[in-house]
């Protein structure tokens, strides 16, 4: 069985906020999401464009907010999904956060 059949959401947000470290890529997690909007996405990241992520273990279930925000941000044209760990292992997410770095300027004052 591989590794991620039992990786939890926390250690899959982990390995995605460490993948963004090493590619240069913005990355926005709530750490302590009791006083922020319920069901809003897990990761933010920010590269050449946007990606809005709800991050889930293999049996993690969207909650009816998390849905809601999802449709929300795709009736908006925003890129919103879930991974999970098998999307870790399948190299989807490396995949997509790759993407993100082609023509990515950087801004800094």
């Amino acid at each position: 069985m591989p590794l991620t059949g039992k990786m939890s959401e926390a250690g899959l947000q982990r390995l995605v906020a460490e993948a963004c470290q090493r590619l240069g890529l913005m990355h926005y997690h709530t750490y302590d999401s009791r006083r922020s909007d319920p069901g809003f996405p897990d990761s933010m990241i920010v590269g050449s464009r946007i990606l809005f992520r709800e991050l889930k273990s293999k049996d993690g279930k969207l909650s009816p907010d998390q849905r809601r925000w999802g449709s929300r941000i795709q009736a908006a044209g925003g890129d919103w999904a879930v991974w999970r760990p098998v999307d870790w292992e399948n190299a989807v997410i490396l995949t997509q956060l790759l993407a993100l770095t082609e023509r990515t300027s950087t801004c800094e004052s």
